[in-house]
């Protein structure tokens, strides 16, 4: 099976999981708006949901995936899958424990702004939302093993059980005294089915052994700085948060609100052809193949840009009314929408460039590259939070999102000159002019058929007629291959399976 191929059965699984996403955000809309209990949750869960990435969208599978190829190689896989098993089932809860612990000291500092009230409320909510981190470390341990076994749906698809859980916390939020805390509870028990349905396909090789390989050593290595990396580029979110708690109540749920928007074309596009190009790329590092390394990278350039750049301006152009769509309901009112937009035109101006280094992270550490890609983010996170000082008086919260998007275009164009001086010849001019010329027609049109009959629309038949005209015009410059591999991924993703 190609790129393509894999890259769309993961992203047809991202897909299915990121509409479960949005209809999580449309419940939290409806039964909490934009109001200070939620900002208390998503302050609580901010921890977490942080140590999650850098264990699971991030670490573990940066760095479990390539130690396992080689060690499978060697004839010693086995061995170290139940040492890594073992271990997880042992760090994870430790990791737990210690972050209730400390999750009443800790608070104040990424909530200083918060009134006395909110702040106990996020200290009790950041208690009972740790265990959540075991479960995805473990769910993120399993999805690498998938992986490497050729199997991208399953892993790419499970996270809609987490969102399922988050829509019937908040549903059943209206008949408690703490809706936040059922909201809380809901998304513990999402992170549990996610874990075991990962877990069911590997119980055969799901074994304890010694809690020591040597591979772990290697792990740890490729560890740390992947860690240094993600947590420099979580600086973002916590600044922003820090800041945006001093703001008027709601300003940290519109920009949660918003960035769920923008990680929508993140989840489905950039992480699922980077799940897919870190097994080839990692396969080409061990045989030194440098040009089967620079087919990888111009084939997973283009197919990122090719479908983020025309995501990027769909949702400028249509980001208003979707939000509204999506969000203009219930609690949610037209303030809200409002601020929601302005963000995430913010967050938009760097979408392609959090794409690109998305890929060549996992490119750098396929190369062995360690220590470049936590510069790389150390880099922006420095950009991201000195304009955030120098905006947020000025713009407030669309300041903050737009500093966050100017950081990710320096980013990803420091990210990409790093890595062309050590595998040159990436580069898919032709196909980037194309999908430029493709995207400007496509946002031009877009445009116009908005302002002239979508404002006449209601909102669903004016983001349905868009979105649809949008794919219409821009489909052409997408190319014979990318459509017959979305074909091909469309008819092989139910298994996921290896081809």
């Amino acid at each position: 099976m190609s790129l393509r191929g894999d890259a769309f059965r993961a992203a047809l699984g991202t897909a299915v999981s990121r509409v479960f996403g949005l209809a999580r955000e449309v419940a939290l809309a409806h039964f909490f708006g934009a109001t200070g209990g939620l900002d208390a949750f998503w302050v609580a869960f901010l921890v977490p949901n942080i140590l999650r990435r850098l264990l699971g969208e991030g670490g573990i599978a940066i760095a479990f995936v390539p130690t396992y190829l080689r060690e499978e190689r060697e004839g010693r896989g086995e061995e170290f899958l139940r040492a890594a098993f073992t271990v997880a089932l042992i760090a994870f809860p430790l990791m737990c424990l210690l972050g209730s612990y400390l999750a009443p000291k800790f608070m104040p500092i990424l909530a200083g702004g918060f009134p006395p009230g909110r702040l106990s409320l996020a200290a009790r909510l950041a208690r009972v939302l740790f265990p959540f981190l075991g479960f995805v470390g473990l769910a993120s341990l399993f999805g690498g093993l998938l992986n490497v076994k050729g199997r991208f749906f399953l892993p790419s698809v499970s996270p809609a059980l987490f969102s399922l859980g988050a829509i019937v916390g908040a549903a059943l939020s209206i008949r408690v005294a703490e809706p936040a805390l059922s909201l809380a509870l809901g998304v513990l028990g999402g992170a549990f089915l996610q874990t075991l349905v990962l877990a069911l396909p590997l119980w055969g090789d799901l074994k304890l052994g010694k809690p020591w390989h040597p591979g772990l050593l290697e792990v740890g290595k490729r560890l740390i700085p992947a860690f240094a990396g993600l947590l420099l580029a979580e600086v973002n979110a916590l600044v922003d948060n820090r800041l945006a708690s001093g703001l008027p109540p709601g300003s940290i749920s519109v920009l949660q609100y918003a960035m769920r928007l923008f990680q929508l074309p993140m989840g489905v596009i950039a992480a699922s052809v980077g799940m897919a190009i870190l097994p080839r790329l990692s396969r080409a590092a061990l045989r030194a193949d440098t040009a089967s390394l620079r087919r990888g990278l111009a084939e997973g350039v283009e197919t990122v840009l090719g479908w983020v750049l025309p995501a990027m301006a769909g949702l400028l152009v249509l980001g208003r009314p979707i939000v509204a769509f999506l969000f203009g309901h219930g609690a949610f009112g037209e303030v809200a929408v409002e601020g929601t937009y302005g963000a995430l035109a913010g967050y938009l101006v760097g979408l392609w460039g959090y794409a690109l280094i998305h890929l060549f992270t996992r490119a750098f550490h396929a190369l062995g590259l360690l220590r470049v890609p936590p510069f790389v983010l150390g880099i922006s996170a420095a950009i991201n939070v000195a304009l955030d000082l120098a905006l947020v008086g000025i713009w407030g919260v669309f300041g903050l999102a737009v500093a966050t998007g100017i950081s990710g275009c320096a980013g990803g164009i420091f990210a990409g000159t790093l890595l062309w001086k050590r595998v040159s010849g990436w580069l898919p001019g032709k196909g980037l002019l194309r999908i430029a010329m493709g995207t400007g027609v496509m946002a031009g049109v877009v445009w116009a058929f908005d302002i002239s009959v979508g404002t006449k629309l209601p909102e669903f038949g004016r983001v349905f007629s868009g979105v649809a005209l949008g794919f219409l015009v821009y489909s052409p410059f997408l190319g014979s291959r990318k459509l017959r591999a979305l074909w091909t991924g469309i008819g092989r993703f139910p298994l996921g399976g290896p081809r």
